[in-house]
């Protein structure tokens, strides 16, 4: 009982430490070429961080630490770069922030987190968002399209297939206390305004000031999930509106699912996000989640460009062993405006993802179990 004594003297009532791990084999074939890498799954890469609550009487004040584990993430490989497996100097810093409730008059959050559209198009039910959704680009981002005369073009897949959600950065942001409305569910409003930032060739966050909305309630033998936001973006050197949304349903007692996203941006496109999944127990250590997904993307990259995926995913969770196993399989067509032509793409994902559940369970002195209403990877 010496830890929960002194994390009292010191006015500390809860500290909670969370992490996971998730390697990943990734194989992308750009229909000339094939290259394989092991890498860190960008859904939900590897992390490490905590949670520190102060007590007090009126305003509970919590602080947030979180940070990657440097390792090399599956949407910074191409066909010209391999990072290295394992950069601690390339940490990257997920959460550095102060949150203060004020209890029926929501939350104000202080420094590096999650902006307010931050995962408004990844409402899913599905359980397959490790191998396969909305989120094309994470599985193979970096590496781009080659054309049917065999020469690498300048359009990656990040670029071809925009979700338009919002990201991580320096940030003030405001959240609603729950919003209750009896059979018609919950929601929670959210806003922020914070700064343009990026990890190396990844962006981050490109919404300097948003607003988002969480849905959720249950109807019967149905769950069902969505969010929305609007925000204003940096695009080079100027900035341009953009809305995205996602909904989904779960059919509990069958385990089917359907999940639908949509995004655009003023002078960048737009796109269209469909996922069909089934969840069953088959096997008595864990579920089984199934799912097929398809994405259009229109001038999303131009006026008069085009870009298709079409996925399947599968995810196995080991109740016992605290893992998940998860393999996607996607493949990418690409459409410009002019007469150059694009050759087929596709990529195979296959990892784990291992929860560290004896840092989860490091509480001082009594652990809350708190809602994520965002829940981005």
């Amino acid at each position: 009982m010496a830890a929960p004594v002194m994390a009292q003297s010191l006015g500390i009532g809860d500290v909670r430490v969370y992490g996971h791990f998730s390697p990943a084999i990734v194989s992308y074939g750009d229909g000339a070429d094939s290259y394989t890498g092991v890498a860190d799954n960008s859904y939900s890469g590897g992390r490490i961080g905590f949670w520190l609550d102060v007590p007090a009487k009126h305003v509970r004040t919590r602080f947030n630490f979180e940070t990657s584990l440097g390792l090399r993430q599956s949407a910074s490989l191409s066909q010209f770069l391999v990072p290295p497996a394992i950069d601690i100097d390339a940490a990257t810093l997920r959460k550095l922030e102060v949150i203060y409730e004020f209890g029926d008059f929501g939350s104000l959050s202080v420094g590096q987190g999650s902006m307010a559209t931050d995962s408004v198009t990844e409402s899913d039910l599905s359980g397959t968002q490790l191998a396969t959704y909305v989120g094309i680009s994470d599985t193979a981002g970096g590496y781009y399209f080659r054309t049917v005369s065999g020469a690498l073009s300048p359009v990656s897949i990040t670029e071809a297939f925009p979700t338009f959600d919002g990201g991580r950065a320096p940030r003030i942001r405001w959240d609603s206390s729950e919003i209750g409305l009896n059979r018609f569910g919950t929601f929670r409003i959210a806003a922020a305004t914070g700064f343009e930032i990026t990890d190396g060739r990844v962006i981050v966050n490109e919404s300097l000031a948003d607003i988002g909305l969480f849905y959720r309630n249950r109807l019967g033998d149905f769950e069902v999930k969505a969010s929305a936001g609007s925000s204003l973006a940096q695009v080079t050197d100027d900035v341009a509106p953009q809305a995205a949304f996602s909904v989904s349903l779960l059919h509990a007692p069958s385990g089917w699912n359907f999940t639908t996203a949509s995004g655009l941006r003023e002078g960048e496109g737009e796109y269209i996000y469909n996922k069909i999944g089934l969840t069953r127990r088959w096997f008595d250590w864990g579920d089984t989640a199934l799912s097929v997904d398809s994405y259009s993307g229109i001038d999303t990259v131009g006026s008069g460009t085009r870009a298709s995926s079409y996925g399947i995913g599968i995810v196995q969770t080991l109740d016992h062993s605290n893992l998940q196993l998860y393999l996607g399989l996607r493949r990418y067509e690409y459409s410009g405006a002019g007469a150059v032509a694009f050759r087929t793409s596709e990529s195979i994902l296959f990892g784990t993802k291992w929860v560290f559940k004896r840092l989860d369970n490091i509480r001082l002195p009594s652990g809350r179990s708190e809602v994520d209403w965002n829940e981005s990877g």
